[in-house]
């Protein structure tokens, strides 16, 4: 009788034990354990997350970190699942919104205008007006920088050409455009910044200067920031997991301002670095400094409202408002 008694006994304990853990389970898609996999472009959507990345490491319990170096990799990787998250270009993630129907949230603004005319010794533009009849040379055709451009001297009724080739070749990189920077094949160019500044300091012989800020161009024209860089989710992982992701946002955003911060400049600088997002610190620390107020966190309804007026200035569809991540 005991015998059956102690069976009996360890088979409530045991349905107890059941259905406690079924009772505390989290059911409403709120969990706040699950490991997200984050992606970051090498370059300055990457920069703010260094700070994450310091404090973190490569691979924890909460996050692992991947830099890609190009956007087509990035978009890559998260289409094929390999992140969870990634810091990507604003007209891409609305165009990947499309392709992957809408398993995609845009959950922060993470990147202003980022992107500067440069020139040889040979040319000097003082103004949008200076481009006139001349051809400006760009790289990666997806990107931001060809419908910006383009709005900006359409704007300023300015008849110029933007190249994404030269000699028949696409300029599929900002390496390959930079290379030919350096051979002096071309004369005037747009890169984005930390770019910039490592291209003309690899070439001082050759006379490079930043004539013109676009960001500077853009507000002249506009009442909206230039909203270049973006951190976006997949949707079906950030519904299951809503207080994980809301955290990281927390924690992201925390990242951002400690790297934007000027007082943090030598140590947000050696971060970068360390992750592996610029190559070098001493560029870091230059890109910071000419990228004050770029790196930046918007959510909610300020992330809404620059995001739609981007995309309408540059005539894209507006995404629906499902796009838009909510905390």
């Amino acid at each position: 009788m005991k015998k059956f008694t102690s069976i009996l006994l360890i088979v409530a304990l045991l349905t107890l034990s059941l259905f406690s853990c079924e009772l505390f389970t989290d059911k409403s898609g709120n969990g706040d354990s699950a490991k997200i996999r984050i992606g970051a472009l090498a370059g300055p959507t990457g920069m703010g997350m260094a700070k994450m990345i310091s404090d973190n490491g490569l691979d924890s319990d909460k996050y692992s970190f991947t830099v890609y170096g190009s956007p087509e990799d990035a978009k890559n990787a998260f289409v094929a699942g390999d992140v969870d998250a990634i810091c990507f270009p604003t007209n891409t993630a609305a165009n990947l919104y499309g392709a992957l129907k809408g398993d995609l949230y845009v959950a922060a603004i993470n990147c202003l205008g980022s992107l500067y005319l440069l020139t040889d010794s040979s040319i000097e533009i003082k103004s949008i007006s200076d481009l006139e009849g001349k051809t400006i040379y760009a790289s990666v055709p997806n990107s931001t920088t060809g419908p910006i451009l383009e709005y900006i001297l359409k704007k300023n009724n300015v008849n110029a050409t933007v190249s994404f080739e030269y000699n028949g070749e696409q300029l599929a990189s900002h390496d390959q455009l930079s290379a030919l920077i350096a051979k002096g094949n071309i004369d005037i160019a747009v890169l984005p910044e930390p770019k910039a500044t490592a291209t003309i300091a690899a070439n001082s012989s050759l006379g490079l200067s930043i004539d013109l800020n676009l960001s500077t161009e853009w507000d002249k024209i506009s009442d909206e920031p230039l909203t270049m860089g973006c951190i976006i989710f997949k949707k079906s992982f950030a519904d299951k997991n809503k207080s994980a992701v809301n955290a990281f946002l927390t924690e992201y955003k925390a990242s951002i301002e400690y790297i934007n911060d000027n007082a943090n400049n030598e140590a947000a600088a050696n971060m970068i670095f360390d992750a592996k997002i610029l190559p070098k610190a001493a560029i870091a620390k230059k890109a910071l400094n000419n990228l004050y107020g770029s790196i930046v966190y918007l959510d909610g309804e300020d992330m809404k409202t620059a995001l739609k007026s981007f995309y309408t200035a540059i005539g894209m569809n507006l995404p629906s408002d499902a796009f838009y991540y909510e905390k």
